[in-house]
């Protein structure tokens, strides 16, 4: 986010067909449509010329109406919000810029009972913070609104080598996997083991920090390679521990295995333009994938070479938002801790 288009052309104003010439100008509100669908509502970024011996070139980018959102500070009447809720906090930041927030699958309902904005933040980091509160997504959509959603599980047309993929790279990787991640608690332990007596003490040291429940393996690691993450102030039954590591497995695994590819067309087996945050059987014999995978990104391609899109997509387990303690459970944790102390 911003979705964002970038059109070259020879030509510097084009006109319709009467006759009239269209003027471009940077900050120009628009609409751009592939064929009847309409993909982009947002506005002119930038236009830059090139004037060559043999050629005038120009270039035109425009952004979605998130670009605003994405730049600017976000404006409140009050930098603390209570009782409200993921939803309500980025419909509250998008519309200054008159920019419309929906949510599908009750993504954005998570109740938060206390909410502070950073003076600095930008719109956009006030709904990626919330958004992280409420485990979902955020992106553009075609008529410039916001959409909070849930990782996807609707299906769309296959990629299929050897009828709609031309090219494709995908890549198996162990950077950044681990064969054992535990939550470890952020407290001091007061050990009545003998400093001696090693293997006691580590056995002791291993029951008072690391809850038992909040570990996840990875069975695609053989190595030994361990991962320790903290657990949140105010998690006090380890609940989003158990959750925090589990994703931590998922989303490392699903990140090791992107797949880029090129398609010989802007529209699915069904006739529907690909769309990110959708589900795609992808059957690559060549190399070895037959697996269902999470369209991130698509890039739409006309030049002198024909008629393409680009697609980056991953396992849905690499989209899968962190899971947090709600503010107010934090606020909750340190009190508790301070009245124990």
């Amino acid at each position: 986010m911003p979705w964002a288009a970038m059109f070259e052309t020879t030509k510097w104003q084009p006109t319709t067909t009467d006759g009239y010439t269209i003027s471009i100008n940077p900050g120009d509100s628009c609409r751009i449509q592939i064929g009847s669908d309409q993909v982009l509502t947002g506005y002119v970024q930038s236009i830059s010329e090139e004037v060559g011996p043999d050629e005038h070139i120009l270039r035109v980018v425009v952004t979605s109406k998130s670009i605003d959102a994405t730049e600017c500070s976000a404006e409140f009447s009050t930098y603390q919000m209570n009782n409200t809720t993921v939803l309500a906090i980025a419909q509250q930041v998008c519309k200054p810029f008159g920019i419309t927030v929906n949510s599908v699958g009750g993504a954005g309902s998570t109740p938060i009972q206390q909410f502070s904005v950073i003076l600095t933040e930008t719109a956009y980091e006030v709904i990626e913070r919330a958004t992280r509160l409420a485990g979902c997504l955020f992106y553009d959509q075609p008529d410039g609104s916001i959409l909070l959603a849930p990782v996807s599980t609707v299906s769309v047309g296959a990629l299929i080598q050897g009828q709609n993929v031309e090219r494709a790279r995908f890549m198996r990787s162990m950077n950044g996997r681990f064969s054992s991640i535990q939550a470890i608690l952020q407290t001091t332990a007061v050990l009545f083991e003998a400093p001696q007596d090693g293997n006691k003490q580590a056995q002791e040291m291993q029951a008072l920090t690391a809850p038992g429940q909040a570990s996840a393996s990875d069975p695609g690691v053989t190595r030994h390679r361990p991962l320790l993450v903290p657990v949140e102030t105010g998690d006090a039954d380890y609940k989003i521990a158990a959750q925090r590591v589990q994703w931590e497995v998922a989303r490392r695994y699903g990140r090791s295995m992107p797949l880029e590819l090129t398609c010989d067309s802007w529209r699915d087996s069904n006739g529907r333009l690909w769309q990110p945050n959708t589900l795609s059987a992808t059957y690559l014999p060549k190399l070895g994938v037959t697996l269902t995978l999470l369209i991130a990104e698509v890039e739409f391609v006309q030049g002198m070479d024909g008629t393409h899109a680009n697609i980056i997509a991953m396992p849905p387990e690499a989209f899968k938002p962190q899971p947090l303690v709600l503010p107010m459970a934090q606020n909750e944790g340190v009190a508790a801790a301070t009245r124990n102390s």
